[in-house]
């Protein structure tokens, strides 16, 4: 029997359905996955310009999904955008200000302009346990390894901050529900679909002392959401860094690399494909097309020798639509930290510091 795999490809405007689905599953507080098929379908076609177009603008959106490969469903989804922060959609965040280990105040500020920015790391949970997520987040990486210089920026991640049972997010409800009047869900929307101009042009500036918090918010500082936890962990392996930056909105981490930094990156090798059956002890392994517009990647268990001759099923090339002419790269993990818990690096909030 040949085993289930998964294909990571562009997004294009039939996967609306399967991507509005994807999008219910988050939840709120995702600000780049809304379940708004207006807001969809401009990402898609934002996405589907900037992979046909990569060299037409500094900014640009290249939005991926990944297919479960028995079923053609569409079960994760991640984004590497270029050019963030433009003064027609702003970035802002807040600022940690005060002595390296222990802050003791909060400055919002414009932030971000010109990064790159990896994020909408998605994986629907019945599909968590396969370990496709962490194939998923690398996919991004090994996309930017075919244009270093497209990608060669600092490098962002922003991820989603802590909330209660209730999807209530203390730290929002501490510092904007009353400025804003609005709920966390609302602003969440309004921030997806015209950046922080509108937040900016008020209050740009406003200084928070953390004692003037209460203990959930300030618990919330720099905490990832529950579902957000592993992804943080994948990121440290990465390469990230914590930031002295925080989230707007919920107080979520945000963390920094640089290309050469990023361990699926430098590692990144061409390899040479072949048909035939992968020996019982074949791995579940990441391979890429090196190519930015006709970008493909493939998770499942392959083969491969000293020689760099992978060996896998005559289905994963079909989904990969490999030619002779096709390249393909493939990269080494990201190393384990001996000794650690898996979510060791996840918590970088106030309470650790």
């Amino acid at each position: 029997m040949v085993p289930s795999g998964y294909i990571i490809r562009p997004v294009n405007a039939g996967d609306l359905a399967g991507l509005f689905a994807l999008c219910l599953q988050a939840g709120p507080g995702f600000t780049s996955l809304q379940a708004d098929e207006t807001y969809l379908r401009a990402l898609i076609t934002c996405s589907e310009a900037s992979f046909g177009a990569p060299d037409s603008g500094a900014k640009g959106t290249h939005f991926l999904v990944m297919e479960y490969c028995q079923t053609g469903d569409v079960v994760g989804c991640a984004s590497v955008k270029t050019g963030v922060g433009s003064d027609a959609f702003m970035c802002a965040d807040f600022e940690m200000s005060g002595p390296s280990h222990r802050p003791n105040a909060l400055t919002l500020r414009r932030t971000l302009q010109g990064f790159t920015e990896v994020g909408s790391l998605f994986l629907h949970p019945a599909h968590r346990a396969s370990g496709a997520g962490r194939y998923l987040a690398r996919a991004r990486y090994m996309l930017m390894a075919t244009r270093p210089d497209l990608f060669d920026q600092p490098i962002v991640s922003q991820l989603r901050g802590w909330c209660d049972e209730a999807e209530c997010s203390p730290f929002y409800d501490a510092i904007w529900s009353p400025r804003l009047g609005q709920t966390y869900a609302q602003t969440d929307a309004r921030l997806a679909r015209d950046g922080a101009g509108f937040v900016l042009s008020e209050f740009e500036g406003l200084n928070v002392p953390l004692d003037t918090l209460e203990e959930a918010a300030r618990h919330a500082i720099g905490r990832p959401h529950d579902t957000a936890a592993g992804a943080l962990c994948l990121l440290a392996q990465e390469g990230f860094r914590a930031s002295s930056l925080i989230d707007m909105s919920d107080g979520g981490p945000i963390v920094l690399s640089t290309l050469g930094e990023l361990n699926s990156a430098h590692t990144a090798r061409q390899v040479v494909l072949m048909d035939g059956r992968p020996e019982p002890s074949a791995q579940m392994m990441l391979l890429a097309s090196s190519s930015l517009q006709d970008f493909r990647a493939y998770v499942g268990c392959v083969s491969i020798d000293a020689q760099d001759l992978v060996i896998c099923h005559a289905s994963a090339l079909n989904q990969l639509r490999a030619s002779e002419e096709t390249h393909f790269l493939i990269s080494a993990p990201p190393p384990a930290t001996p000794g650690k818990e898996p979510h060791a690096h996840t918590n970088w909030s106030l309470d650790n510091v």
